[in-house]
């Protein structure tokens, strides 16, 4: 009778199989599933992080990288439906754009309106446009296409000053004002000349913005009239092409505002002149942080805060261009000016702003911290590893060869060991560059001799056993012992060391990056508290506490998870059931 063979399981299957009762062990560690239960957490942010925010790694917005998404230092949307004692604040508002299509201005979007002598007609232009991008904060929207406003004036027919109103009206619903706001009006003006090529309907422009029924601010220009002269009224002209002020003497700009003869200097492309707080303005749009609307020659004043000045609490507001068209010359011919509009739009930074408000820079902190995450773990794991690796190589060769081998190795590690760790790192970062890699290798470099004493110390004890005995008697070689013999024996000490370096690692990226010493290229967690402490803002908690904690959190899990390894991977850890 033949005796029943059984079937040898697979290497690969036996493998799997201990891998798996492996697991089981460590998820019934409460330490365990708790620290990997948050590990996996922030893995899952550091995954779909493009998938939760709409802005790149630093908070901008990718498609317009060089406007903020808000005003600075804004709080998180969330705290205006928080009661008052629990520290919300109803006064904050958020972000508005006026107008959704400013890239092509049309009468859908736009009101118009005249009162006066002459024809006022208006059409849409689809081949005539601002040939440039738009400025800041509205370069996205640049269409091709114009709002054409259309001035007539037959021979004989009464002439004199006609207005237009060309605007944009919005329900302001919060009480209290906006951070900042940014406007564009882009404005190119021709039609019938003189003999000596002036206009023959100059036309005097004036941007507007305010509350409907009470105060209108002007925003731009001082009063200013193309095509009469080469200069704003009211001005005098020197050799030397400069403006001054007649009243105070001061020199305004050294280029008068032709329109038939553009000049450089003057944001006025083939005739298209962007609209401007002030003749002396150097911004190409109308900001309320621009200097040229916040001085001593308007109506703002000096030191004063715009924003808060025309939004006054809810209601029905209105932003436009004021056209006055000065047909006072005879009428012995029939009159045409054409005004050409386009990049119409207004942008209203709210004071409040996503999940977690923006930095001092008007970035997204919510997009900061779940980028944050990659940096965090890239550096923890990659330096981790690192150091486990140079630790194992030179605590297996000075344990095992001993020696003159673990003489130098060993006095090569105590002297690592007893130099100063954090002052080192900053002289050796400034040196060679904050990039991220440099500072994974500095840190990797100089994280290893810990572990190097610890498996030497474990490796002394084991090449006295008899199983390497028997393999030496065998005629296994030293190369063959250290890997099949001695490495196994002391692979639960690197599984529980891998866990246990990564907070330290993460830590030191966190100070190093607080201190200064960041790569500028990518965001982390310290990078972000560095910020906090550079822009004087310790008391917006909504900035600081988020990356302190995810630090403390993720230094944590790795904390926990290695502590639990360690009970399941050393028997005498072990809790009898």
């Amino acid at each position: 009778m033949e005796l029943a063979h059984t079937k040898k399981p697979s290497k690969l299957s036996f493998t799997i199989k201990r891998f798996v009762n492996f697991m089981k062990q460590l998820l019934k560690n409460k330490k365990s599933a708790f620290g990997l239960s948050i590990i996996f957490f922030f893995i899952f942010l550091a995954v779909v992080a493009p998938y939760l925010t709409p802005y790149d790694a630093r908070g901008v917005d990718p498609s317009e990288p060089l406007v903020p998404l808000c005003a600075p230092n804004v709080a998180p949307t969330w705290l205006r439906f928080l009661p008052t004692w629990l520290g919300g604040n109803p006064q904050l508002s958020e972000n508005m754009r006026v107008v959704n299509n400013p890239g092509r201005p049309s009468l859908k979007e736009l009101k118009l309106e005249w009162s006066g002598e002459g024809t006022v007609s208006s059409y849409v232009d689809e081949n005539v446009g601002y040939p440039l991008m738009a400025p800041t904060g509205f370069s996205k929207f640049t269409q091709n296409g114009s709002l054409v406003i259309v001035y007539n004036r037959k021979t004989g027919e009464p002439h004199n000053l006609t207005k237009v109103w060309l605007y944009a009206e919005f329900d302001w619903p919060y009480t209290g004002p906006p951070g900042r706001f940014m406007g564009n009006i882009c404005i190119l003006v021709n039609g019938t000349t003189k003999p000596d090529g002036k206009l023959d309907v100059p036309l005097k422009v004036k941007v507007y913005l305010g509350k409907a029924d009470e105060k209108l601010w002007t925003l731009w220009p001082n009063p200013t009239v193309f095509g009469l002269t080469n200069m704003p009224i009211g001005f005098k002209e020197d050799p030397n092409l400069r403006v001054y002020d007649p009243k105070t003497g001061l020199i305004l700009a050294r280029f008068p505002w032709g329109i038939e003869k553009p000049l450089s200097g003057w944001p006025n492309i083939n005739g298209w002149i962007i609209s401007r707080s002030s003749p002396e303005s150097k911004v190409g749009s109308i900001d309320s942080e621009s200097n040229s609307v916040v001085n001593e020659y308007t109506e703002f004043g000096k030191n004063s805060f715009p924003h808060r000045m025309i939004f006054t609490g809810p209601g029905k507001y209105v932003y436009g261009l004021e056209l006055t068209f000065l047909d006072q010359d005879s009428a012995e011919k029939d009159v045409e000016t054409k005004v050409f509009v386009d990049d119409f739009g207004l942008l209203i930074f709210g004071t409040s702003f996503g999940l977690l408000g923006t930095d001092h820079q008007g970035r997204d902190l919510f997009s900061q911290l779940i980028y944050g995450t990659r940096i965090s773990l890239y550096i923890g794991i990659l330096v981790s590893v690192f150091s486990v690796f140079i630790g194992l190589i030179v605590g297996l060769a000075a344990g095992y060869l001993g020696r003159f081998v673990d003489e130098i190795l060993m006095r090569i590690t105590d002297l690592l060991l007893v130099l100063p760790g954090l002052p080192l790192l900053i002289v050796l970062v400034a040196v060679l560059g904050a990039k991220l890699e440099n500072l994974i290798i500095l840190l990797g470099v100089l994280g290893w001799m810990g572990f190097a004493r610890m498996v030497r110390s474990q490796v002394l004890s084991i090449k006295e056993r008899p199983f390497v005995e028997a393999a030496k008697a065998i005629g296994a070689g030293r190369f063959h012992i250290i890997v099949h013999h001695v490495l196994p024996s002391v692979m639960s000490l690197v599984y529980v060391s891998l866990a246990t370096s990564v907070p330290g690692a993460i830590t030191a990226e966190a100070a190093l990056a607080w201190l200064g010493f960041y790569d500028p290229s990518r965001m982390s967690w310290g990078q972000m508290l560095h910020n906090v402490f550079e822009s004087n803002a310790i008391t917006n908690w909504w900035w600081v506490i988020p990356p302190g904690l995810c630090i403390s959190l993720l230094a944590a899990a790795f904390i926990l998870l290695g502590y639990a390894l360690d009970e399941v991977l050393n028997p005498k850890l072990r809790l009898r059931r």
